[in-house]
């Protein structure tokens, strides 16, 4: 590795906090960059990731200058900073809440959204002067002042993911701030307490931290197997199912499987040999000939990632990133799935749902002993389809043209609560009870 890439570390000291990093390597060729960090316990780890915008020398620069200006300039600390993931997206529950708060005349919110976002030109000229531009010295004077993040992702969604960068990285850390997360779906699938989330673990905050949930059964959830803070949770539903429509002639049949982060390496070598791609074409082969042309597959970012430049057979049915989801399930008349989120999402508007496990076991021991699906045959809104090869034409025409169920309506509304409208309504009035807005 060239010259420059030094960390002072010392083994012994068990003390030290986990937020040091060595300078970092940048492989323009490649896309790359690599580093050192210090973890916990005092462990040296190497690090190479995809670059991110804040790796550049002179975004690490303005970074400095930022950090150090709000250490002098007492401005932004009233900032109510939202984002949505990446800070590229205006679409989901941010946004939502987000106009809410400037309808309502908090003047002190403001939304981080890249300028290179397709969304960035579609905002609304009304809120448009109260978007920050990412990476710009606002949105670093003002990440590292706001005392309340609002957002539908982890808090370094705001700036940048895995960062190599001991400031930002102390600021991802901090105990001093407010933190509403708002989820971008329904945590009501995967358990909490499988291996693989321990991502997914209560922050510890001397600052205000609060989770939206849908219903008395999620924050049961998040309190049984995720071992949060009842008083953590708000249940008042998702924002963004405020604004939810779905077209009456909806007709198409959308795929979407959960990623399967085991497969990450796999699919990047060959992604056709993928049980991730094979549950796609399996979901393919049970449509009936004549609706094929209603297909419409929605691949997980990471998977459309991996696969880039590989031969695919059915790229055709595979969405383009062209349209939004929101635009795509408004369309949508079928979902098929294994257990992705986005069943809740689908389901809310009217569309029926098919979930297939086929391959169900499998994949939860993929994801960590003492790992259960939050829903099961009996509670499952939708039909379950453990093989698809035997699933008729009827059959399959029942789930694609008829109405919801009555039972799958019901079973849905234990976890789904609110089809009021008002969840925004209930969201702003917890806030300001517990004096966030």
């Amino acid at each position: 590795m060239s010259g420059g890439v030094r960390i002072r570390y010392n083994i012994r000291d068990r003390h030290r906090s986990s937020n040091r990093v060595s300078g970092i390597w940048v492989d323009a060729t490649r896309g790359t960059t690599s580093y050192f960090r210090q973890a916990a316990k005092n462990t040296l780890c190497f690090s190479t990731r995809d670059t991110v915008s804040i790796d550049a020398p002179g975004e690490r620069l303005k970074i400095a200058v930022a950090r150090a200006l709000t250490r002098v300039v007492p401005i932004y600390r009233r900032t109510i900073l939202l984002y949505e993931k990446n800070a590229s997206r205006y679409e989901e529950s941010a946004s939502v809440v987000f106009e809410r708060l400037i309808d309502e005349g908090h003047t002190n919110a403001r939304f981080i959204l890249s300028s290179h976002s397709a969304d960035f030109d579609l905002v609304d000229q009304k809120y448009r002067p109260y978007l920050v531009r990412k990476n710009s010295m606002r949105h670093y004077m003002m990440f590292f002042s706001a005392k309340t993040f609002i957002g539908t992702e982890m808090l370094a969604h705001a700036i940048d993911l895995r960062p190599a960068n001991r400031c930002v990285s102390r600021r991802l850390s901090a105990k001093n701030i407010n933190y509403v997360f708002l989820q971008h779906g329904v945590m009501y699938m995967i358990s909490l307490d499988s291996e693989s989330r321990t991502f997914f673990k209560p922050k510890k905050l001397r600052g205000i931290y609060r989770i939206v949930t849908s219903s008395e059964a999620e924050k049961s959830h998040f309190v049984d197997r995720g071992g949060y803070d009842p008083s953590t949770l708000y249940v008042c539903g998702l924002p963004k199912y405020d604004r939810n429509r779905w077209d009456e002639d909806a007709d198409l049949i959308a795929i979407m499987p959960t990623w399967r982060p085991w497969e990450y390496n796999s699919a990047r070598a060959h992604f056709t040999e993928t049980s991730y791609y094979q549950f796609i074409v399996t979901a393919i082969n049970a449509v009936p000939e004549h609706l094929r042309e209603k297909i419409i597959v929605l691949p997980h970012p990471l998977f459309k990632e991996a696969a880039e430049g590989q031969h695919n057979p059915h790229e055709s049915l595979f969405e383009d990133g062209s349209k939004s989801y929101d635009a795509i399930l408004r369309r949508t008349r079928l979902l098929i799935t294994d257990y992705s989120s986005i069943a809740y999402d689908a389901f809310y508007r009217g569309a029926n749902v098919l979930f297939f496990w086929q391959d169900l076991e499998e994949c939860l021991a993929q994801y960590g002993a003492g790992t259960e699906l939050m829903i099961d045959d009996e509670t499952a809104f939708g039909n379950v389809v453990r093989d698809p090869a035997k699933l008729s034409n009827e059959e399959f025409l029942r789930a694609y043209e008829g109405p919801q169920s009555e039972e799958h309506l019901s079973r849905y509304r234990r976890i789904v609560k609110f089809h009021d409208g008002h969840n925004t309504d209930r969201l702003m009035e917890l806030m300001r009870k517990d004096g966030l807005i």
